[in-house]
Formats: structure tokens, C-alpha cells, sequence
């Protein structure tokens, strides 16, 4: 038997055959059904179409993915700000993204595990990117809040910004090196040069 052979991937003409071929053997005392048969090769089609479908969706995605390797190559070098919930290295350059211009926002850094109040101050907010203050900010782990006029800016992301050192696949997703680690490129909410 053919090791390449599918059972399921049978022609019109095939089908065809196969039925002529057991119009011939047949016992006559007990006639092949015709409507069994036609049936039967339906349902081989239906399996054939969904093997056919499943194989195509799965080149699809082989071929996204490498569409987005290739546009992230295009990233190496560059700055790229990803959306984080937590300033995890005070070392590193965080920032603040707002969709437009703010006056006199209170920033609030907080402790992660307390929740308490670790630093604060009053700044103006342009729209984009505005740096994050993290002077004199010890060693740990905080999450910001923003507001304004006694109301949180939802709508204020917080990023870490960092230069695109290269690019790599973990599972099916393309991930960025930087000095701030790996990161997805989902994450990437802003590209500067």
C-alpha cells in the first residue's frame, strides 16, 4: 500500500471506478444499494474538504507568523515602548503614553504588595510619550495611577521603553529582545526611532 495514500482524498473519477468495480463483484442475489453508496461518498468529500480546510488554515498561520518575524526584524534597533502594569526595574525607562494633553495630573507610584504610596507628584501630560519619574525610587516592584482633577486617567498607559536588540519565536509568538528582557510584540504600543 502507498505509505502516502489517503483514504479520504478520493476523485469523482475514482469513485467511479471503485463503484464499477463492485457493480462487477457483486453478489446478485443481494444488489449494492446505489443510495449507500453516494452517501458514503459524500461523506468521504466532507472529510476531504475538512482535511483540505484544516491544512490550509494551518499554512496560514505558518505564514503569519512569518510575516510578523519579518516585520519585526524591521523593529531591531529601534525604541520600542511595550505596555506593562508594573514597573518591575527602576533602572529601566518608563514611561507614560496619553491620547491627549493634561495639566497638573497626579502621578502615584504604589508599593505592588502594600499598596501604599511611595512617591507623588504633580506633572502636565503631553499627548504621547512623557517620561516617568522614578527618581530616588529603591529597588522594587510599583504600579501607577494617574488622575486628574480627583479622577483616574484610565485611558494613560504605562510603558517601558527600550532599543530592539533582535527578534525570536517562543511557541508561535514573535518575541522582542531588549535590555528590559523579552517581550511580546503585542505588547509594543509605540515605536520611536
Amino acid at each position: 500500500m502507498d505509505k502516502d495514500y489517503n483514504p479520504y482524498n478520493i476523485s469523482t473519477e475514482d469513485f467511479l471506478k471503485i463503484y464499477l468495480k463492485m457493480l462487477e463483484l457483486q453478489d446478485p442475489t443481494e444488489p449494492l444499494d446505489v443510495k449507500d453508496m453516494i452517501q458514503e461518498n459524500y461523506q468521504l468529500q466532507q472529510i476531504s474538504f475538512l482535511t483540505n480546510l484544516e491544512q490550509t488554515m494551518k499554512t496560514l498561520t505558518q505564514n503569519q507568523m512569518l510575516n510578523y518575524i519579518t516585520q519585526s526584524a524591521f523593529l531591531i534597533g529601534k525604541n520600542a515602548v511595550f505596555k506593562t502594569d508594573t514597573i518591575d526595574d527602576v533602572t529601566q525607562q518608563y514611561v507614560l503614553i496619553a491620547p491627549q494633553n493634561y495639566s497638573n495630573v497626579e502621578v502615584s507610584i504604589l508599593d505592588s504588595t502594600t499598596g501604599k504610596v511611595v512617591k507623588s507628584y504633580t506633572t502636565n501630560l503631553k499627548e504621547g510619550l512623557n517620561t516617568l519619574d522614578l527618581t530616588n525610587l529603591p529597588a522594587g516592584t510599583y504600579k501607577v495611577q494617574v488622575s486628574y482633577n480627583g479622577q483616574n486617567l484610565n485611558d494613560v498607559i504605562l510603558g517601558v521603553e527600550s532599543v530592539v536588540n533582535y527578534v525570536s519565536l517562543v511557541g508561535n509568538e514573535p518575541v522582542l529582545g531588549t535590555s528590559a528582557g523579552e517581550k511580546p510584540l503585542r505588547d509594543v504600543v509605540y515605536i520611536s526611532t
